[in-house]
Order: C-alpha cells, then sequence, then structure tokens
C-alpha cells in the first residue's frame, strides 16, 4: 500500500477534502506522487475498465516494437472508458521533445498505470487523482485521471 503523505492544501483546491500519497511501482525505476480529491469519486468498474484496458493496449505495444520514447502522437498520452466516458486518465512528458531524460516510454507509462491500479483501484481510492512521475529522480511527467475530458 503507498504510504499516505497527509492532507494537500492549496488555494485552488482548498474546498477539496484530498490526500498526497507516494507510492514506488514494484519492479520499475517509477515513483508517482498522487493527490487524491476524495469528493470526485470515479465509478469502480469504469476506473477498472480504462486502466485495464490501457495496459493491455500497452503491453501489445511493447511485445511489437519493444520499448522506445513516447510517440509524439502519443505524448501526451490519453486513454478513456470507451463504454462510458466516466473515466479518462492523461499524462504528458516534461519534454516531449527531449532527446532523453525528461519523458516518458511506454514501459514507463505502463508502469504508471500499475501504480494507479495499485493505489487507485486495488487500495479502493477511485477518485479524481493528479501525479507527477518520476524515473529514479528525475521528473518525467505529470497526469489526471478524471470524470470528464482530460
Amino acid at each position: 500500500m503507498p504510504a499516505r503523505v497527509g492532507l494537500h492544501s492549496s488555494p485552488s483546491l482548498a474546498l477539496l477534502q484530498s490526500t498526497n500519497y507516494r507510492y514506488h511501482v514494484p519492479g520499475s525505476p517509477i515513483t508517482l506522487l498522487l493527490i487524491v480529491h476524495e469528493q470526485r469519486p470515479i465509478e469502480r468498474p469504469a476506473l477498472f475498465r480504462t486502466i485495464f484496458n490501457a495496459q493491455q493496449a500497452l503491453r501489445r505495444q511493447l511485445s511489437k516494437e519493444g520499448d522506445r520514447w513516447l510517440d509524439p502522437d502519443d505524448d501526451p498520452y490519453q486513454v478513456d472508458d470507451k463504454r462510458t466516458g466516466k473515466c479518462m486518465i492523461g499524462m504528458k512528458s516534461i519534454h516531449p521533445g527531449a532527446k532523453d531524460g525528461e519523458r516518458l516510454t511506454y514501459q514507463g507509462v505502463l508502469d504508471v498505470m500499475q501504480g494507479l491500479w495499485d493505489v487507485l483501484y486495488l487500495g479502493r481510492n477511485g477518485y479524481n487523482t493528479i501525479y507527477q512521475v518520476k524515473n529514479g529522480s528525475v521528473v518525467v511527467g505529470n497526469g489526471k485521471i478524471v470524470v470528464g475530458n482530460v
């Protein structure tokens, strides 16, 4: 389970109760820093389908072409619950055009999906969430999971 860091306080989010989590995805260099907005729930079946379908698509991509930086058409990476539109996930590299370093890879995005699965689905924290993606000590991306448009 992720470490609960405490309540987030920000003038723009002052009316929302939120909890911060720091979660290192097991078996990967990815760490997620998440702010979970507990007053904005995501339907559990939609959360399941969205993360699961993204994981399946990413595994197929990695099997077919191997790992590499996200293609320009995939950065920002976005996926939604096609059946209902009740859950949408988006993430983007800090510097999409960089030759190395502050960019997301397909394996990194798959690792992020595993972290979202662990914290939000298995941890029963299925709420609108914003997050930062670290690969080791380098921040490589930001993202959010919401009801509505990313």
